[in-house]
């Protein structure tokens, strides 16, 4: 646990002592998120050159994620192995173009196991009923299927923290490695993902800055029509971003310093050899 609290402190202050990145990460994200949001307005069905620049603006979004990707996992590692104490933003975009390979591959497979899942879990909601009927006929009391939602939910919730903490540590490993090397230590990923300290870290990162970031966005202060409510809009996504954005660094640099071997690990085992 003490190492763990070291990392997470670790992370801490390679955030606060990288400000630039952080603003130029959410710059990144906030311009990802309006051109993903025109493309849903996107009139793709009107004519045929439109629907075929619609295509391509879904793979700029998807060149973008991937860079976006690939870039925070490859300073994050380089970060973690070397025990820095910032994160340079020129290392932000100082990936190879195989690292980008990599990456757009992984945002290709993720997307896939992301919505099997969802059709998985979608599917298994729809058992609440028979799940509660069972449960009152052999206890003979009454189970609201509310109660068995809520259940799935959050069992649906602990899985899905899982997988994206599995994904991102598989992630780091692709980056620095090859697929090979990658696919072999996807076993002790997943397991590290699933009750270790990796997982307290996904947990802590999506529930505190997560958490955080959702209730700032969706908090409706009662303000005077004018200046003062597009004033109060504008600060308050603005930090809601900034949260979620230090979220995911926090997450990616735990997760670099607890899944990948530092500089001074790797100097131990070739003087060791």
């Amino acid at each position: 646990m003490k190492n763990v609290l070291a990392t997470w402190k670790w992370s801490l202050t390679v955030i606060a002592r990288s400000p630039l990145v952080l603003g130029a990460l959410a710059v990144v994200v906030a311009a990802w998120l309006y051109g993903a949001y025109r493309w849903l307005w996107f009139p793709m069905e009107s004519a045929g050159y439109l629907f075929v620049l619609g295509l391509a603006w879904v793979l700029v979004q998807a060149v973008v994620l991937a860079g976006f990707l690939a870039g925070t996992a490859a300073s994050a590692g380089d970060a973690a192995a070397a025990g820095a104490t910032f994160l340079c933003t020129r290392k932000l975009v100082g990936f190879s173009r195989w690292q980008l390979l990599r990456s757009v591959v992984f945002v290709v497979v993720a997307s896939l196991l992301a919505l099997a899942l969802r059709y998985l879990f979608a599917r298994l909601d729809h058992f609440a009923l028979e799940v509660a009927s069972f449960l009152t006929f052999q206890s003979q009391k009454p189970v609201s299927p509310e109660t068995i939602g809520k259940v799935f939910g959050v069992v649906e919730t602990l899985l899905w923290i899982v997988v994206l903490g599995f994904l991102l540590s598989f992630l780091l490993a692709l980056i620095r490695k090859d697929w090979r090397e990658s696919l072999r230590a996807a076993p002790r990923l997943l397991a590290n993902a699933c009750w270790r300290m990796p997982f307290l870290t996904s947990l802590l990162s999506l529930l505190v800055f997560g958490g955080l970031a959702y209730l700032l966005a969706s908090w409706h202060p009662k303000v005077s029509p004018g200046f003062a409510d597009y004033a109060q809009l504008i600060v308050r996504q603005g930090v809601a971003l900034l949260l979620a954005v230090a979220g995911w660094l926090f997450w990616i640099l735990s997760l670099a310093r607890l899944s990948l071997p530092t500089r001074d690990q790797l100097d131990s085992h070739g003087s060791a050899g």
